[in-house]
């Protein structure tokens, strides 16, 4: 049994624990806040053992073997070293931090101690994903020439909250377009070989971003992320026999593959999407893995790459 503490016992780690409720081989027992008081009433509200009033009180606890990170990413590399050097194996919420180089850091102690460290995409390990990539890699809609992923949305933040600002990876890709992003290259696990990107400014931050990317196999991507405007968000994928159509598919139960002569919808029944990013870090774990093969170091430092307004791609 892999016994979790969770980090951060804010809005996100409410999902968390009700994605735990149907994974095999692990249970929460730990919630940690820099207000007790919080981390308190969140243990009660879920009936979890114990309650701490600073991350390090809780990582001293050597009953835990993970944590799961739920705060915001200008934090998450300075934690995640903290965890790992407390001996426990990491699930951190997405964007995993600001750069690649810092990921790399984190990746090179977790190989050093023998821990897992995985960032917690949860789009990509969902039944509904799966089937669609399934889809894609046995052909059935022929050879793929473009695909389209798109999560925006106009957030009312105020300018002093983290997410209004691009120096803390703030802004619309590290925020939601990450989904879109990691979908994409989940999906086509290809090369990319070309980058352009356009961003409109929102005052500190990137609010959106579009990005046009070019793979190996000469399949085209868009993805697009904002906060600052409310768009359709979809995975739309074009083969030459047929498409693939999956509205907020970071999270669906459903998604509409239509060919030339048919169309057929897919629908899959789950409490929480967070269960299956959960099992797959839990069986990670149980295989003596210290990276995902699906989530690898080099997949999520592919993503900040990406995403990082600095980094020139030729």
């Amino acid at each position: 049994m892999i016994r979790f503490g969770i980090l951060g016992p804010g809005k996100i780690s409410h999902r968390f624990v009700k994605g735990m409720k149907d994974v095999k081989g692990a249970c929460i027992i730990a919630a940690a806040s820099r207000d007790l008081k919080k981390a308190e009433d969140f243990c009660k509200l879920y009936g979890i053992e114990k309650a701490y009033g600073s991350y390090e009180e809780m990582l001293r606890d050597e009953s835990i073997d993970a944590v799961y990170i739920a705060t915001p990413p200008f934090v998450h590399q300075q934690q995640i070293l903290m965890c790992l050097l407390a001996g426990k194996h990491v699930i951190c919420e997405k964007p995993l931090m600001k750069t690649s180089e810092e990921a790399r850091e984190c990746f090179a102690l977790a190989k050093r101690k023998g821990l897992l460290l995985m960032e917690a995409t949860k789009g990509v390990f969902t039944p509904t994903f799966l089937k669609i990539k399934e889809l894609v890699e046995t052909g059935a809609l022929g050879k793929i020439s473009l695909v389209e992923g798109s999560y925006c949305y106009n957030g009312s933040f105020d300018e002093t909250h983290w997410v209004k600002k691009q120096s803390l990876a703030g802004g619309g890709m590290y925020d939601v377009g990450i989904y879109a992003l990691s979908a994409v290259l989940c999906l086509l696990n290809q090369k990319v070989t070309d980058v352009k990107r356009m961003d409109l400014a929102e005052k500190d931050c990137l609010g959106l971003t579009m990005m046009m990317l070019r793979f190996d196999g000469d399949v085209i991507a868009s993805i697009r992320g904002a906060i600052t405007l409310d768009t359709e968000n979809k995975l739309h994928i074009y083969g030459e026999k047929g498409s693939v159509e999956c509205e907020f598919f970071w999270k669906s139960h459903d998604f509409v593959l239509s060919t030339a002569d048919s169309q057929k919808q897919y629908h899959f029944e789950f409490d929480s999407e967070f269960t299956f990013e959960i099992q797959h870090f839990v069986d990670c774990i149980e295989k003596g893995l210290c990276e995902s093969p699906v989530l690898s170091e080099e997949m999520s430092c592919l993503f900040l790459d990406l995403m990082d307004e600095k980094k020139t791609w030729m």
